[in-house]
């Protein structure tokens, strides 16, 4: 049964354009699935102020299902939709679940050859209020209504690759304004649809040739239609690596998206997460990543995605008994243990693997390389995935990558090219007391922000000029390899301190060779000097102290209201800061990201300061910064 379900998908790939896929007959309201109703709770009770890392932030899951409730009142009454009888493809039964700030899902049964592979329409809503749908689904009454109750406008329909583009033709005859757009040469394929164009071959976002440190040749300038979505909102990246092997033309010739502002991955046919057969949501990735919590708690569970008992993952439109659960495991066995190796070998082109993994480590690896930022990856067929840290080895697996690697190797390039001719740092770039003051740092950066200090110099001051890896270190200390990058990086950091003086006056206390040649002093002077004197007029130093005194305060408060990790936002970019170098001339500085520098020795020291500082217990000793971009004004 396995090899012959199998067999019939690889076939379907060599000879036929697309798949036969049968929508289903959806029964509203009254129809006893015979699964287990879940309330919306995770399957281990957590309270709010022990939340695991990879559920969402209780703030966060308290706002979802407020929402939830919002669009389907009826979850207030039995924790479940009121639109379709709940199973793994939909798993609250809701028309309309909310997945992340301004993501909505359409969950659906999908069904190939009998088996229910489940679908999901992605609904994301732009700052302008605007519906983009992407990978429509079956359009009916209470979809239509759900989508009213979003207050925005369907302006964008998007069928994201070959396969998922059966109701393409329905959205644009309902929703006659909306601009329709498709994948690289899908207009040709499905001439039946009003298109209004397509996203364009190689789409990349704004960056990725700096990123890759490539320039592919062959890449077409491109003139975007001007109907199009503002591409910083939601950016497309074309996967144009594969090939059918039978026919020599791409299958899915996908394109993948991701929105910023929620940090969420849209995939369709390039990454699939189907659940194990007890019915527990993203059991399996307990399996796949070898992560074993001993049954306690389902990786990866959130309120609104319960478990739903045994089921079979190739239920179809027969009595339970008649649909052995064999078969489900069959189809789950089949894609990740057969079809992924046959479209990773076969069906990316030999000549473009390497392109292939430069594409996968910028979708995976956003948080150690640049690239994308993944905290929650929605696919087509099978559980959302949740979670930075866990969304990261999930697609490191799919794609059979390391991060961990490649940021390595981007850190031993980097420190191998330097800013400078010489390897050698002046003493005082690497000294005990720069080097205590740089843990400091960097932890309150992780505090506040929520990132790796470290990984996000290495990500904002890399170019496309890398030089070849000369040596691999791995003996050094990562302490002293952060001294390393911040003195050589190219993007101005500097940090003042408020111990030395009685008044508690700011004083410079570090800047790293960008900024001190761009503000024009030397470290012996520049650490000395009181940190006012980088303006100019007495109301510069007010209005500056101003700046400085929000930040802190932000950080304060961020407890308040965000929780453990509202620290993310408690610190903002500042542009366009006019400040003046030791010679006068004034100079302009844009993105400038400040925070707040504590007293901290280890990440451990990390919760407890969250709530040290909640409680005005702990006091900021100083602040640092780093700066994107410096232009010289006269």
């Amino acid at each position: 049964m396995r090899t012959l379900t199998i067999f019939s998908l690889l076939l379907s790939i060599a000879t036929s354009p697309s798949h036969a896929f049968t929508p289903p007959t959806i029964l509203l309201h009254n129809y006893n699935y015979g699964a287990k109703i879940f309330l919306l709770q995770s399957s281990k009770d957590t309270q709010q102020d022990d939340v695991p890392m990879v559920y969402p932030l209780s703030q966060r899951k308290a706002l979802l299902i407020q929402e939830a409730r919002r669009l389907d009142p009826s979850i207030s009454n039995d924790g479940k939709g009121s639109y379709s009888p709940t199973g793994w493809s939909n798993r609250l039964g809701t028309v309309l679940t909310p997945a992340s700030s301004n993501i909505y899902t359409a969950d659906r049964p999908f069904y190939w050859n009998k088996i229910d592979v489940g679908c999901r329409m992605t609904v994301v809503r732009l700052s302008n209020n605007d519906l983009v749908i992407h990978s429509p689904v079956g359009l009916d009454p209470p979809l239509l209504e759900a989508l009213k109750k979003l207050n925005g406008n369907v302006a964008h329909v998007i069928s994201p690759n070959y396969e998922h583009v059966k109701y393409a033709k329905s959205w644009g005859d309902h929703f006659t304004a909306a601009n329709m757009w498709g994948c690289p040469g899908l207009m040709e394929r499905e001439p039946q649809v009003r298109w209004t164009g397509e996203i364009e071959y190689h789409a990349r976002p704004e960056g990725y040739a700096e990123w890759s440190g490539l320039q592919h040749e062959g890449m077409p300038v491109v003139i975007r239609d001007e109907k199009m979505w503002d591409r910083n909102e939601l950016q497309p990246l074309h996967v144009d690596v594969e090939v059918n092997p039978f026919t020599g033309r791409p299958f899915f010739n996908e394109v993948i998206f991701y929105h910023p502002q929620s940090k969420t991955l849209l995939v369709t046919d390039l990454y699939w997460n189907y659940p194990r057969s007890d019915g527990v949501t993203n059991a399996q990735v307990t399996d796949e990543i070898g992560v074993d919590f001993n049954g306690e708690e389902d990786f990866g569970v959130w309120e609104l995605a319960p478990s739903v008992g045994e089921i079979p993952l190739g239920s179809r439109p027969c009595k339970f008994d008649l649909c052995p659960i064999q078969f489900g495991r069959a189809w789950k066995v089949g894609m990740d243990k057969l079809f992924r190796p046959f479209y990773n070998n076969f069906m990316i082109k030999s000549e473009q693997r390497d392109k292939f993994k430069e594409i996968a480590r910028f979708v995976a690896c956003g948080d150690t390389s640049g690239g994308w930022e993944v905290e929650t990856i929605i696919p087509a067929h099978g559980d959302i995935v949740r979670g930075k840290e866990l969304c990261r080895k999930v697609l490191e697996r799919h794609f059979n990558i390391s991060c961990e690697d490649y940021c390595r190797g981007l850190l031993t390039r980097t420190l191998s090219k330097g800013n400078s001719d010489s390897n050698e740092l002046e003493p005082h770039y690497t000294s005990k007391t720069t080097l205590d003051w740089l843990q400091k740092m960097a932890l309150s950066y992780k505090l506040e922000k929520g990132e790796n200090l470290l990984n996000v110099l290495l990500r904002e001051g890399s170019n496309s000029h890398v030089h070849t890896m000369h040596n691999n270190d791995d003996s050094e200390d990562l302490l002293l390899q952060l001294a390393k990058v911040c003195a050589r990086s190219p993007l101005p950091i500097a940090s003042h301190d408020f111990l030395r003086d009685p008044t508690g006056m700011a004083i410079y206390n570090y800047g790293n060779i960008a900024f001190l040649n761009g503000f024009g002093y030397e470290w012996d002077e520049f650490v000395e000097l009181p940190s006012k004197k980088c303006v100019e007029t007495e109301a510069e130093v007010e209005e500056r102290q101003k700046l400085l005194d929000a930040v802190k305060e932000k950080a304060t408060n961020a407890t308040d209201s965000a929780g453990s990790r509202g620290f993310q936002e408690a610190t903002a970019k500042y542009d366009n800061l006019i400040r003046v170098r030791k010679d006068r001339r004034k100079i302009l500085l844009k993105g400038v990201n400040l925070w707040n520098v504590y007293n901290l020795s280890s990440e451990t020291d990390l919760d407890f300061a969250r709530a040290a500082i909640e409680n005005g217990e702990m006091k900021a000793i100083g602040q640092a910064v780093w700066i994107k971009q410096v232009e010289y004004l006269d």
